[in-house]
Order: structure tokens, then sequence, then C-alpha cells
């Protein structure tokens, strides 16, 4: 049998709570009321960010009762590590983003860099106007560039891990968020 790396284990076993499930479940229930406001007579092709986002884009989808589209897209920056890297795009959006509103979806607002860049690919493709949420916005100053519309949570500059949410690949599933030991993150 596979095992997961002692270090996720030991991330697990450290982790600080820092959103309880319960919390998380009503931000959600929040942003999704602030989201249907703003896109329900819009016909908007809803775009979940691969991996993180598909579970914030999972349950915010089941809140949202009105006409949409689901699409996705694959962009990376951290390849199971704690600090990212350069941007890759693994798979672009198969539908027309072109005159339609734009929802992107994804779990966490850190440097703001994966953000920018769909949404600057969006806007260049003639979409009509492109809406972002997040389940996490960060607080730092990285991140004070780029603007997103629906963050459900606004948490501090931690790294973090759960409801999409992961540590080396690992541990997006839990229903709350927790913060991982410092130690246990790469090194700048």
């Amino acid at each position: 049998m596979i095992r997961p790396p002692a270090q996720v284990l030991e991330a697990w076993q450290r982790a600080e709570p820092m959103v309880d499930a319960e919390t998380v479940t009503r931000a959600i229930d929040r942003t999704a009321v602030r989201v249907t406001a703003a896109l329900k007579h819009g016909n908007p092709l809803v775009l979940c960010v691969m991996h993180g986002g598909l579970p914030y884009c999972g349950r915010l989808l089941q809140r949202l009762h009105f006409p949409l589209e689901l699409g996705y897209a694959h962009l990376g920056r951290y390849r199971e590590a704690t600090r990212g890297g350069a941007l890759e795009w693994v798979a672009k959006p198969r539908q027309s983003v072109a005159g339609r509103q734009l929802l992107v979806v994804d779990d966490v607002l850190n440097e703001g860099k994966t953000m920018k860049t769909l949404c600057d690919w969006a806007a260049a493709a003639g979409a009509e106007r492109v809406w972002s949420t997040v389940m996490v916005r960060k607080d730092c100053k990285a991140n004070q560039a780029v603007a997103v519309d629906f963050p459900a949570l606004n948490l501090p500059d931690r790294y973090l891990c759960g409801c999409g949410l992961d540590y080396r690949g690992y541990w997006r599933n839990l229903p709350a968020i927790y913060a991982v030991p410092a130690d246990l993150e790469d090194a700048p």
C-alpha cells in the first residue's frame, strides 16, 4: 500500500484550525446570494480553476438557482510545493467566452497571478464581463493589485489547507480550513 508522505501526515497532526466547517458553509451561502444577484440574468459561464477550485465550485453551484454553463481551466504554479513557481497552462476552457458573462471560481487568492492571467485571457477572448470568486482571499500585500468580486472568506497570510486548498497535493477534501505550521513550508 502506498502511504502519504510523513510530512503530509505531520502537517495534519500539527495543523491549526482557522475556520470550522459550519462557518465555511455560511460563507459559501452568503457568497451564493451575492453571485446570484449579480449574474442571474447574464447566462454565465462558470469557469472552475482546477484542482483547487473544484470543492468550492461544487458547493457554490448547488446554491446557484439560475441557468449557467460550467467549464474549467487548469493552470498551476505550485506543483505540490508550498511556494509558487512559473504559471503553466495545462488546459484552456473548451467553451468560447466571447460575449459571455464569466465567473472564475478558484480556491485562494495568494499573489493573484493565476486569477490575473485568467481574467486577462478572458477579456482578450472577448468576454462581456469577467467576475471572480475565491474560497479564501489572503490578507497579503502581493494580492492587492488583483480585485476579487466575491471572496467567501478573508484570512491571514498563512499556508492553508482544506476546502480545496492543499498541502503538497493532499487535504483538499477537509471540510474546514487549517493553517500548516511554518516549519513545514518550503524555504523561500
